[in-house]
């Protein structure tokens, strides 16, 4: 399903950042703009879809929490490394 494979690409950037556990709105819209572009359109068309296929987690406004049953990879990062960055 390539829609999984762009949601992955996002998740896999932000991890690459050191999210590991929240981020901010902000900071999702600029991991998808570097893997999908800069548009307007294409950034809440894939946030939306981050949170529909439960990558993201709404938590409070602008802040969504890292699904880590959704992203399996994301148990081993945590546990060998934790969040680094802040939202």
């Amino acid at each position: 399903m390539k829609a999984q494979k762009v949601c992955e690409q996002i998740i896999d950037q932000l991890i690459r950042e050191g999210f590991r556990y929240q981020v901010s709105k902000a900071d999702v819209e600029k991991a998808i703009m570097w893997v999908r572009g800069v548009d307007n359109r294409t950034i809440q068309k894939w946030l939306k879809a981050l949170i529909v296929f439960e990558y993201l987690i709404p938590k409070a406004p602008n802040i969504y929490q890292l699904n880590p049953f959704k992203i399996p990879e994301l148990m081993k990062v945590l546990k060998d490394n934790p969040q680094t960055k802040m939202f």
